[in-house]
């Protein structure tokens, strides 16, 4: 076997583990929220308070701790997101209140938002050193990992939580970073050549765009979670943004490259719809086990088992779609799959049978392992030339405010509880979104026609 073709065992191993962690501790959630807010004496829909900060610090901590990774040390980085990590599951361990849970649930999203850039860097420099390309199977095993972890996430929370209770969750991060930290001492530490200084550093991270963009976010969740209109709230949100624009039209090495938009209008539709699809998915993906275990009276870990088939269908799905060289077709059927998951889903109620229920689940699955991956590939035609990085960070951090939408949602569409009628209106809304869907993708569709005709 030639080298380049090798994968090198020692070296991979504690990137993938590193990987696997911002997915899975966000699927984890999805079956032991019950059981968290029941210890706290909490409202279910108060699991939105703990849904939301993953997202919300994934979204600044991953372009930021890519950028050190790049600017330093990747091997540092990647230390720093497993010691982060490791606190915050000491913290959910420990955690005297609910509070603290938030606070534990913040220090995972920053954590683990290290794991994949720093390993992206790690990889490259690696083979760069040799003189080598990168082999595919490097960065397909780091990029099947994160699947993996989503597949295994509700499973193996619901176990947790039924057997160790809540704090299960959290504790399981402790001696999966040991472990992590142990293999990753063999990573090659391989700074940059050209180390930046303190004083260069404020302009290398474009701090002022990641403040305006932080407030922007922040704001944005405010406001999703007050239960009126706000004015104030939403001319602030205004003028974030506003300034955001403005200050990253400017800069040489911008936080947000908002430029990106102007050489490629086109790639507007596909951010929003990774938006609209991960706001799908995650409201899927976090209502429906609430339903299952106050409505249906199903337990964590039963529930964690009856999810697992719907995971497994997303990865397959997943894999089987990505081999298709049609891009229309890719995102017609993921979009009509996702109708037709909304729609199946207006058919659960509190006396369907369990292989009914069962049944929907795997449709589910079916929508949520295609759209993905046809919207990446969608991405991948869009995308102008030499710009493929920055705009896939910017897919990823769409990705994320879809994810920070449906989170906080939970918290106004569950505030009366979970009931057949709460879940139905949460369908409403992964319905509409899904007609948002269709209307972004029909000028994909006319160019096609027109193309197809010339």
């Amino acid at each position: 076997m030639k080298s380049k073709e090798r994968i090198p065992v020692g070296f991979i191993t504690p990137l993938v583990l590193g990987t696997m962690m911002n997915p899975l501790n966000s699927t984890m959630l999805a079956t032991a929220l019950t059981t968290i807010c029941q210890s706290f004496g909490r409202n279910i829909s108060d699991g939105a308070l703990l849904i939301t900060p993953l997202y919300l610090t994934s979204t600044i901590g991953q372009p930021l701790m890519g950028r050190l990774a790049d600017l330093y040390s990747p091997k540092k980085v990647n230390q720093l997101g497993f010691l982060l990590v490791l606190l915050a599951g000491i913290t959910g361990t420990v955690a005297p209140t609910f509070d603290w849970l938030i606070v534990s649930r913040v220090l995972l999203g920053l954590g683990t938002s290290a794991a994949y850039p720093s390993a992206i860097a790690l990889v490259n420099r690696r083979y760069a050193a040799a003189g080598e390309a990168v082999p595919g199977g490097v960065l397909g095993i780091i990029a099947v990992s994160g699947l993996g972890s989503m597949v295994l996430g509700p499973a193996l929370g619901g176990l947790l939580s039924e057997t160790f209770g809540w704090k299960g969750i959290f504790f399981i991060n402790i001696p999966w970073v040991l472990v992590s930290l142990w293999l990753a001492r063999a990573l090659p530490d391989t700074p940059p050549a050209a180390p930046v200084s303190i004083r260069e550093l404020p302009q290398k991270l474009d701090i002022v765009g990641i403040l305006l963009f932080s407030g922007m976010l922040l704001n944005l969740l405010l406001l999703l979670l007050h239960h009126s209109f706000s004015p104030g709230g939403t001319l602030l949100l205004g003028m974030l943004l506003t300034l955001l624009i403005l200050w990253e039209r400017k800069q040489d090495s911008p936080f947000i490259d908002v430029r990106l938009f102007v050489q490629q209008p086109s790639l507007l539709l596909v951010y929003l719809s990774a938006m609209a699809t991960s706001y799908v998915m995650y409201l899927m993906l976090f209502s429906l086990p609430q339903w299952m275990e106050h409505v249906k009276q199903i337990s964590p870990a039963r529930t964690g088992l009856l999810l697992l088939p719907m995971s497994l269908v997303s990865a397959v799905a997943g894999l089987l779609i990505s081999r298709h060289n049609s891009l229309l077709v890719k995102n017609v059927a993921g979009v009509g799959c996702m109708i037709a998951a909304c729609a199946a889903l207006f058919f659960v109620h509190a006396d369907i049978p369990i292989y009914l229920l069962t049944g929907i689940t795997l449709l589910v699955g079916l929508s949520t392992g295609i759209n993905p991956i046809a919207n990446q590939a969608w991405l991948h035609e869009e995308a102008p030339a030499g710009r493929t990085g920055v705009s896939f960070g910017l897919y990823r951090t769409f990705g994320y405010i879809g994810a920070i939408v449906s989170g906080s949602q939970m918290k106004t569409l569950y505030q009366q509880g979970v009931t057949d009628n709460s879940f139905h209106t949460v369908v409403w809304f992964t319905t509409a979104s899904c007609v948002l869907m269709v209307l972004l993708l029909l000028p994909s569709i006319s160019r096609k026609k027109e193309l197809s005709l010339r």
